[in-house]
C-alpha cells in the first residue's frame, strides 16, 4: 500500500484565516453528497422506529472544517486525534481530496456553533488521503488526516483535547456520531449528536441509523467509549465512504477502520 502526502500550504496562511470571515462562514454549503433534505425510507425503515439526532453544545474536539474546492466556500465535520505531536485532524478523504483536487483555504473550528469560534480557527498545514482514493475514489479509503498549525505557539490537541484512534473494532459496536448538517435543514446552526448501534453494511463498510445526518456531516467521528465529561472518544469511524456517507439523511456510513487507515495514520502522525 502506498500514501498520497501533500503539502499545499506549508506554513499557516494568515490570508486563509482572513478569507473565512463570519459572513463566509455563514454562507458556506456543505461539500458533500449528504442530502440536502429528508428523502423517503421506502422499503428500508421507518423513520418513528429509529432515533433523532439532538442538537447540543457540542464536543471541544469535534468541529466544523471550513474549505473552498473551485465552486464556492463549502464545510464538512472533522475532528481531533491523538498523536504525540498533538496536530492532527481526522475527516473524510472526500472533505480533502474531491473531484477538482486537493481543498484549499482550510479552517478548523472546534466546537463552531451559531457562528461562534470558542477555541479560534486553525489553518492546515499537509494534508494526506491514501492514494488509491486520491486514484480512484475507492469508498472503502474515504478517510483522511489534516496537520493543523499552531494558534499562539499553542497545539491543537493541548488546547481542547483529542480522541483515541482505533482500529479492527468489528460491525457492531455502540457510539456517539458528533456532526454539523446543513443549516438549512438545522436551522439553530449548531453541531448534533445520536447514539447508536453500528451494523455491518458490506465487508469494508459499517452503517447507523438515525435521522438529522444532512450536508455537511461528512467527516463526523463514530465514538466508541464516549465520555461525556471530557466529550471524547475512540474514533472507529466517520461519516463517508459508501455513496460519500449515504443518500438518506436516517443512514450514514463508514469505511471499515483497519490495517488501510492505520498505515495512513502512521504516515500522518509523523507530521502532526
Amino acid at each position: 500500500m502506498t500514501v498520497q502526502a501533500d503539502d499545499p500550504f506549508g506554513l499557516a496562511d494568515p490570508a486563509t484565516l482572513a478569507f473565512w470571515t463570519p459572513k463566509r462562514m455563514a454562507a458556506a454549503t456543505p461539500l458533500d453528497g449528504r442530502p440536502m433534505q429528508a428523502l423517503s425510507s421506502g422499503k428500508m425503515g421507518i423513520a418513528s422506529s429509529r432515533p433523532t439526532a439532538s442538537t447540543w453544545s457540542g464536543s471541544p474536539v469535534v468541529g466544523a472544517l471550513f474549505l473552498s474546492n473551485g465552486s464556492g466556500s463549502h464545510y464538512c465535520t472533522a475532528s481531533v486525534v491523538s498523536t504525540p505531536k498533538k496536530s492532527l485532524i481526522l475527516t473524510a478523504g472526500h472533505c480533502l481530496y474531491g473531484t477538482k483536487g486537493w481543498a484549499k483555504n482550510i479552517v478548523f473550528v472546534p466546537r463552531y456553533s451559531q457562528g461562534s469560534r470558542p477555541y479560534g480557527a486553525w489553518t492546515i498545514k499537509y494534508m494526506y488521503v491514501d492514494s488509491r482514493w486520491k486514484k480512484n475514489r475507492d469508498p472503502d479509503l474515504d478517510f483522511g488526516f489534516a496537520v493543523v498549525g499552531t494558534r499562539n505557539n499553542l497545539k491543537i490537541a493541548d488546547v481542547v483535547g483529542a480522541n483515541r484512534l482505533v482500529i479492527n473494532q468489528g460491525y457492531t459496536n455502540r457510539v456517539r456520531v458528533i456532526g454539523y448538517p446543513m443549516k438549512k435543514y438545522a436551522s439553530v446552526d449548531k453541531p448534533i449528536y445520536c447514539t447508536v448501534t453500528t451494523h455491518k453494511a458490506f465487508k469494508y463498510q459499517i452503517k447507523f441509523d438515525c435521522n438529522g445526518f444532512y450536508g455537511g456531516t461528512s467527516g463526523s467521528p463514530w465514538l466508541k467509549n464516549y465520555n461525556t465529561t471530557t466529550r471524547r472518544g475512540d474514533v472507529l469511524g466517520v461519516i463517508g465512504g459508501y455513496q460519500e456517507g449515504g443518500k438518506y439523511d436516517w443512514r450514514s456510513y463508514s469505511s471499515v477502520f483497519d490495517k488501510d487507515i492505520n498505515h495512513l495514520f502512521t504516515t500522518a502522525k509523523n507530521r502532526g
